[in-house]
């Protein structure tokens, strides 16, 4: 199982616009997915159910090692859910033994092609476990003025787990661009100082900004159903994404 972190630690880059259309067009490929909520805010969960009224979510099995069906969203993809309880994972699992890898040890227990791990906005032990169980990260953010230090602290979170042999094999994949409005100035500026300065770990085409994505999550679905040009956007991404990571496992 390929293993996938959407990680940044701003909120509202888009992590988990990212992680629900990516889930998608890797399933129109004809690939299993599992996506993993792991954000206390629960937006990935609220996208399809109430997190309110799940039983057992992650936090169970991070902290107890409950079993923990997924959620069955369709024939490719399935959902570990949270809700509001996995904020007090921030201060249990510290007291854990070995915590940073419980994640990784517990997605063992699951087969599917891939696996998307939408990341809370923090750097704490939650996006910890994330980068640790993680082959590839992908690092949504946003063409505004606070962009450059947004990607400079993710990146050294990384580069910290890497070094202290957490996971030492794990690569960013990509830099993404998210909610990029090309009829802006300061957006197309910020974007182009993002490619001077990084290169080619910035994804070559920015997500564009439209409010078809808010459509989507009202509608709990994903972005190709409302917008066939931004569907195939996420179809593109998502073979690139199958070429490149065929050679981590």
């Amino acid at each position: 199982m390929r293993i996938i972190a959407i990680a940044n630690q701003k909120g509202g880059v888009g992590k988990t616009s990212t992680t629900v259309n990516l889930a998608a067009a890797l399933a129109r490929e004809g690939l299993t997915v599992l996506m993993v909520d792991l954000d206390p805010q629960s937006s990935l969960t609220e996208y399809f159910v109430q997190p309110s009224e799940l039983e057992t979510t992650v936090y169970e099995l991070l902290l107890e090692g409950t079993e923990l069906k997924p959620l069955v969203l369709g024939e490719y993809i399935s959902l570990l859910p949270s809700n509001i309880d996995l904020a007090a994972a921030e201060v249990q699992l510290p007291t854990k033994r070995n915590q940073e890898r419980t994640l990784a040890r517990m997605l063992k227990r699951y087969a599917y092609d891939y696996c998307l791990i939408d990341c809370p906005p923090s750097l704490g032990i939650l996006t910890t476990n994330a980068l640790t169980a993680a082959n590839l990260v992908i690092v949504p953010v946003t063409t505004e003025l606070m962009a450059e230090r947004t990607i400079k602290l993710i990146l050294n979170t990384i580069e910290d787990v890497k070094e202290s042999e957490l996971n030492p094999l794990l690569k960013v994949w990509r830099i993404l661009p998210s909610l990029h409005d090309a009829r802006l100035a300061h957006h197309k500026e910020i974007l182009e100082a993002l490619r001077a300065k990084y290169g080619s770990l910035v994804y070559s085409e920015p997500v564009k900004h439209t409010t078809k994505y808010k459509d989507a999550v009202t509608s709990q679905v994903d972005i190709s159903e409302l917008d066939r040009l931004q569907g195939e956007y996420w179809n593109r991404l998502a073979t690139q994404v199958i070429a490149e990571s065929e050679t981590i496992l």
